[in-house]
């Protein structure tokens, strides 16, 4: 391992040089980099269960059986440590309403029944994300929540959705970070409704009762997650894009852009800057599409970094947050958070020591032809360099030794639950 840092230490010293000829300085874009924090899903680890006990309803939302599953929120954060531990980012944590630890009923959980998860995040200094989970529960209306022809229904949710969002602030002021509060819901149908606007009707309803209540942005920020569908909302899915957009525009609210609820010739780096203008507040959920919304774990890929192009490009720090948002269990889960968290790191990582400023310069003067020319060349670059020289600043593994570091703990933590 020591020749192999020695290798490290020699190809940054070279890459330094180089992107130095094309007007870069690494040390500012790992700078940059190091500002960056990453919401890591906590369903993960746990395959979306949760752990009211009686209160869910059963449900299967994941594929595989991967032995080590966590059962417990111990064994759950003790699995985000893990994977965290690989990853160069700044890192929040992402819980969903069903992690509560005090057995309320969902409608009734309060702040109190996260405090584990509040200490945990603030001892490490971890922020928190939140959602009310309007899914896999008893009082769901076969598909339907907010939007179920059941008053009583729709109430509880409702009920939910707004001790949710003083969940949220309440996570806020205590780790001193924003916390995302993101509302989405499976709503939709499997065949042709009959009247799509009397469900949507009912979802700006409840939306409206839901938001009613102000809160300070400096500790809890709304935004809404739409969907193209899923499993039994082939042909209607209330909460679509187009809805939350017009409603968040409207409203004043942020809106979620998931990179997996999309058709897959469309491009969320593509819709950033359409939407920016108008919303204060994006979470873009960070997943890996496949023919459909089947949130698989994020790798390396031309559209991953051509999204971290757009953020760095574009600037957006001071209203987009980023979160990763995807679960298999037909691997080891450990695992799964590291390549997603470290895929996104290094695509974070080469948007920022990308020459931008030259292909700009020749667009503005309808250089068009350079322009081309040096977005290609420009791919060439000595990213790999970069990355794993911050890796070892961080004293966090590089290429394989992560993977061995992954091994060790599934043989000695995993294989004993």
């Amino acid at each position: 391992m020591r020749d192999y840092e020695d290798i490290v230490q020699k190809n940054y010293e070279l890459a330094r040089k180089i992107f130095a000829d094309w007007g870069i300085d690494t040390e500012k874009a790992m700078e940059r980099f190091s500002e960056l924090k990453m919401s890591v899903h906590c369903w993960q680890g746990d395959d979306v269960k949760g752990f009211e006990g009686d209160d869910a309803a059963s449900q299967n939302l994941v594929t595989g059986n991967y032995p080590g599953r966590a059962r417990c929120g111990d064994e759950l954060r003790q699995d985000l440590d893990m994977a965290m531990s690989l990853s160069p980012f700044k890192h929040k944590v992402n819980i969903h309403s069903f992690y509560q630890e005090g057995k309320k009923k969902r409608k009734e959980v309060t702040a109190a029944d996260f405090t584990k998860w509040i200490d945990w995040a603030v001892g490490k200094g971890y922020g928190l994300d939140f959602n009310c989970s309007f899914f896999t529960h008893k009082m769901m209306d076969g598909n339907l929540s907010l939007t179920s022809l059941k008053k009583e229904v729709r109430d509880y949710w409702i009920e939910a959705g707004q001790g949710a969002r003083e969940i949220a602030c309440e996570m806020g002021k205590a780790t001193g970070q924003v916390c995302i509060n993101d509302i989405w819901v499976p709503d939709g149908m499997k065949d042709i409704p009959a009247d799509r606007l009397h469900f949507r009707s009912l979802l700006i309803d409840a939306l409206d009762r839901i938001l009613e209540k102000k809160y300070d942005k400096k500790y809890m920020v709304d935004v809404l997650e739409g969907k193209l569908f899923s499993i039994g909302a082939e042909c209607y899915t209330v909460g679509s894009n187009d809805f939350y957009l017009a409603y968040a525009v409207k409203k004043g609210v942020g809106i979620c852009m998931d990179t997996g609820h999309y058709h897959l010739t469309e491009s969320v780096a593509d819709k950033l800057s359409a939407v920016a203008p108008f919303v204060d507040d994006i979470l873009l959920h960070i997943s890996r599409g496949v023919r459909w919304d089947s949130d698989h774990v994020v790798i390396q890929s031309d559209e991953l970094l051509t999204l971290f192009e757009e953020l760095t490009r574009g600037d957006y720090a001071n209203k987009v947050h980023l979160g990763l948002d995807y679960f298999d269990a037909s691997i080891n889960r450990v695992a799964a958070w590291a390549i997603g968290l470290r895929a996104a790191a290094k695509a974070a990582l080469t948007a920022l020591l990308q020459p931008f400023h030259i292909i700009k310069e020749a667009e503005m003067s309808y250089d068009y032809t350079s322009r081309l020319m040096l977005t290609d060349e420009m791919k060439n670059l000595p990213y790999n360099a970069v990355w794993e020289y911050m890796l070892l600043k961080k004293n966090i593994p590089l290429g394989r030794y992560a993977l061995e570091r992954i091994k060790r703990y599934e043989k000695d933590v995993l294989a004993n639950r």
